[in-house]
């Protein structure tokens, strides 16, 4: 009996330890994995890290605007005073393929911009009028774009829309969004080329718009020629831009264009001044413009500038209308990051009617991260 009751209280014994042993197992806390901290990714320039995990660089940047703008003189519809806000946040994703860099760009683009006109209401009150239309706005996709290699693709702005530093070149800039194809080249010695099928027309028909650009860049500056066919309207256009460094303070810059008739591409010399009503581009069969600038301080710098547009509209109203636009524009870095820009111009057509003038400019405050 005595070897009898020593084996099941040993038996007992064990049970009570294993258990016991069990419980401690699961209070146990184990220890914390080891935490992967971002790296930086400086393959691709400053601001890219690496998304955890992964072989991915990635930058986020982007900016904050806030512009006021004024208008006077004969081209009414405008005058008074122009205001908006912008923001934009861009994610630029890339990572080594053994095709070449895969890339993918975003660029978010909220704006704010007038929702209408006061409501007139006569005897309503001191004004004869009812301010209700408050602020509206939009929010989009501005840019989304894949790219490997040389190759690229997506929805951005149209590649024509490039001109001088200054904001003299009123009018060559009435280009948006646009679907594309693209495929750029990086040659030696600075030199660089682009071909791009184009979608501006709301898929109206099936034949894309064909734009090419070739240029150089080098310590003197930099040449673009650009040559556009817009397949709907079957015009085409060509545009030259040219920009020195004379000194290394003193800069100018020349650009000309020519349009064989209206299309997408003509330019619009009412672009901030005025508003035609029509749902195409003026155009002008031949344009030019020109800058010269002065950096005073690393923070301040000055331009003086004007365009000039001849036969506005190739002629459609049987009238031969020209017109130019003369100003100044002044650039300053408040603080890093933090910079003004204000900008102050003169606009004069000359039509068979009379000469319509316009001043105009804004005063523009932007934050950029």
């Amino acid at each position: 009996m005595k070897i009898k009751s020593l084996l099941i209280g040993s038996a007992a014994a064990t049970v009570a330890a294993t258990g016991a042993a069990q419980a401690a197992d699961a209070i146990f806390v184990p220890e914390p994995e080891p935490m992967e901290y971002v790296r930086v990714c400086d393959v691709y320039g400053a601001g890219f890290f690496y998304i955890p995990g992964t072989e991915t660089c990635l930058r986020i940047s982007g900016m904050m605007r806030y512009q006021i703008g004024y208008s006077d003189g004969d081209l009414g519809d405008t005058e008074g005073w122009r205001k908006y806000a912008r923001a934009e946040v861009n994610f630029d994703a890339r990572s080594e393929t053994e095709y070449g860099t895969l890339g993918a760009y975003i660029r978010l683009r909220a704006q704010s911009q007038p929702a209408g006109l006061p409501t007139a209401f006569p005897g309503l009150n001191e004004g004869d009028a009812y301010s209700s239309a408050g602020v509206g706005g939009y929010a989009r996709l501005q840019h989304g774009i894949i790219s490997l290699g040389g190759l690229s693709m997506g929805v951005k702005d149209s590649i024509w829309d490039t001109g001088l530093s200054g904001e003299q070149d009123v009018g060559f800039f009435p280009y948006d969004r646009v679907h594309f194809m693209q495929y750029d080249f990086a040659g030696a010695n600075g030199f660089n080329a682009s071909i791009v099928l184009e979608e501006a027309d709301n898929d109206y028909d099936y034949t894309p718009n064909v734009v090419g650009k070739l240029g150089i860049t080098q310590g003197w500056g930099s040449f673009d020629l650009y040559g556009a066919y817009d397949a709907t309207a079957e015009e085409f256009a060509v545009k030259g831009i040219l920009q020195a460094n004379l000194t290394e303070r003193l800069f100018a810059g020349l650009m000309g264009q020519y349009e064989s008739g209206i299309s997408y591409y003509s330019v619009n010399p009412f672009d901030g001044i005025a508003s035609t009503g029509l749902p195409f581009h003026v155009g002008a069969e031949w344009s030019a413009a020109a800058e010269i600038g002065y950096h005073f301080t690393p923070k301040l710098s000055a331009s003086l500038g004007g365009s000039y547009y001849s036969e506005l509209g190739h002629g459609i109203a049987l009238v031969d209308v020209d017109a130019y636009n003369i100003g100044t524009t002044i650039d300053y870095e408040i603080v890093q990051d933090f910079n003004a820009k204000l900008s102050v111009n003169y606009a004069s057509f000359d039509t068979p009617a009379g000469d319509f003038d316009q001043w105009h400019g804004f005063l523009r405050f932007q934050r950029n991260f």
